[in-house]
């Protein structure tokens, strides 16, 4: 993406899913996807998360926490601890 194109709040969200959970190999909690993408309103993010599972690019569970799966990816478990100790998989 070129530096001049500015993301949408949409994008911004789901960009911020991917990394964070490739990072913390764990989903956020909407406020913390606040934090990550500058969002001041978690109606908004909780708007955005509703159109991304409407287009099929997550899934999540209503009313609970840290359930949102990234749809066409797959969590593997990885049984090398030094991997995990790097990537904070716990």
């Amino acid at each position: 993406m070129a530096k001049t194109e500015e993301m949408t709040g949409l994008e911004r969200v789901y960009r911020f899913l991917m990394e964070f959970i490739i990072e913390n190999c764990y989903s956020p909690s909407v406020r913390e996807i606040c934090e990550g993408t500058g969002l001041s309103s978690t109606a908004s993010v909780s708007d955005h998360l509703m159109e991304l599972e409407l287009m099929g690019k997550i899934e999540m569970k209503r009313n609970a926490a840290r359930t949102i799966r990234l749809v066409g990816y797959k969590m593997v478990k990885v049984d090398d601890p030094a991997y995990c100790e790097r990537k904070r998989c716990k």
